[in-house]
């Protein structure tokens, strides 16, 4: 059993390595390349606030128990929207060649 598991380990890790990995030097990203992706991630991040905002809004006459519980579930809708905008930074434009 315990070698089936770090056979298993071992398999998952490789695409890790092989991510880390050094580019070329010839490939080397332009200034528009990099200002695209600052520009998806912050949109994601502005997105997450936007929504936090929107749900505090418009809840704000509704009743106190549905109120809060919107609100506190606004939070962790936020946080995954950025955590997208971040991946998708991250996958599709640093970890890349």
């Amino acid at each position: 059993m315990p070698r089936s598991l770090l056979a298993i380990a071992l398999y998952a890790a490789s695409p890790l390595a092989m991510a880390m990995t050094q580019c070329p030097h010839e490939s080397s990203k332009s200034t528009a390349f990099w200002l695209l992706g600052w520009a998806i991630f912050a949109l994601f991040v502005i997105g997450g606030v936007v929504l936090m905002l929107l749900i505090f809004r418009t809840t704000r006459h509704a009743q106190r128990r549905p109120r809060w519980l919107l609100r506190i579930a606004s939070i962790p809708a936020m946080l995954a929207l950025w955590m997208l905008g971040f991946g998708i930074f991250l996958s599709q434009f640093v970890l890349v060649c």
